[in-house]
């Protein structure tokens, strides 16, 4: 009896182990069957359950000779996935005092005087401002107080509340306050404050002095756009669009967002990130502070799906089970919600998730 019960202990470890092989296999077939029928060049994929990283592979070629394999320390736009930092950005300066989430912008930033914004508007993209000015290439040498300037024409003095509108303005204005507050750039406060706690040792910013760019192009259906029709690096859109970086970064950084890790905020301070302030026009989706939150059955769910010309990218996590999945494309004809289906399908099946 000793020696069976010996041997089903022993042989746990193995079943486990094959069962995590057996998924991965799965994991790696679906997703380079996806890769390969969308014509989507790059891909890279972070899978975190219970908080752990289980699953972290590039899929295809970063390259056009299709040299350099896709790894997951190689760098894409993550695009809009850019504000999730900066909403955490916001919040360590409401942690400490230094920004009040119901004052108007103007408090920060005193050119927008004529204005009633508040910071909390930017926030759930309820500020009334459309993304009217583009991002324009850096050779233009516009800066940040010109786009300012711009954008503080347009900004509306009624004090009306306003409803959804998804914009990257209110998240370059975010960035203008936290420079503002913090005396420091934008960029270098989210590297001292953010980046570096996180251990987010590639990720980084264009600064127009040493450029950053990703590893791999931006294309749509397999070919890479034209350099003049490709989305420009513009300083003014790095809080809303501008993070370069990879998924063996982001895994490190969600992992600590999702264990409320206070080496970056409070756990009440992520816990109020995710309550649902405004709902927005896609369904039951509601606006927390940065992330965009909804239930799924019994789930809770927090997402922020990026994309610029070129590139496509999502974090979906579930912050009660702190289940996540990142993907990184360089194609604009990626299917984020499919891979995601497919991902979460295959998972459950194998009762893992």
């Amino acid at each position: 009896m000793y020696r069976l019960f010996l041997s089903v202990l022993l042989s746990i470890p193995c079943s486990v182990q094959a069962n995590k092989m057996n998924t991965d296999e799965e994991l790696t077939t679906k997703l380079e069957s996806i890769r390969v029928q969308n014509a989507i060049p790059a891909m890279s994929v972070a899978l975190i359950t219970s908080g752990k990283v289980t699953f972290i592979k590039g899929f295809g070629f970063v390259d056009e000779e299709m040299k350099k394999r896709t790894e997951p320390k190689s760098l894409f736009r993550i695009a809009s996935i850019s504000k999730l930092f900066t909403a955490q950005a916001i919040m360590q300066l409401v942690e400490k005092n230094k920004i009040d989430l119901n004052e108007k912008v103007a408090r920060y930033l005193p050119s927008f005087t004529e204005s009633n914004i508040t910071v909390k508007q930017l926030l759930t993209h309820t500020s009334g401002l459309s993304d009217t000015v583009k991002p324009v290439s850096h050779e233009k040498q516009r800066t940040l107080s010109a786009y300012l300037k711009i954008v503080e024409k347009s900004a509306s003095k009624s004090s009306d509340n306003y409803d959804f509108e998804y914009s990257d303005t209110n998240y370059n204005i975010l960035g203008a306050i936290i420079s503002s507050v913090s005396g420091m750039s934008y960029e270098d406060y989210l590297y001292t404050h953010i980046l570096t706690p996180a251990r987010m040792t590639k990720s980084g910013y264009f600064n127009g002095e040493h450029a950053y760019y990703p590893e791999s192009k931006p294309t749509y259906k397999g070919k890479i756009i034209d350099k003049s029709h490709q989305r420009p690096y513009d300083l003014s859109f790095n809080p809303s669009e501008g993070l370069i970086s990879n998924v063996d970064d982001l895994s490190r950084w969600l992992a600590l967002t999702l264990a409320n890790d206070a080496s970056i905020l409070k756990k009440q301070t992520y816990e109020d990130m995710l309550q649902p302030q405004v709902k927005t026009s896609w369904g039951e989706i509601y606006m927390g502070l940065g992330w965009q939150v909804y239930k799924n059955s019994n789930d809770n769910i927090a997402r922020h799906p990026g994309s610029v010309r070129g590139y496509k990218s999502l974090v979906l996590t579930y912050p009660d089970s702190k289940n996540a999945l990142i993907v990184l494309t360089n194609s604009s004809n990626t299917p984020r919600w499919e891979i995601a289906k497919s991902i979460t399908k295959i998972l459950e099946q194998r009762a893992q998730w």
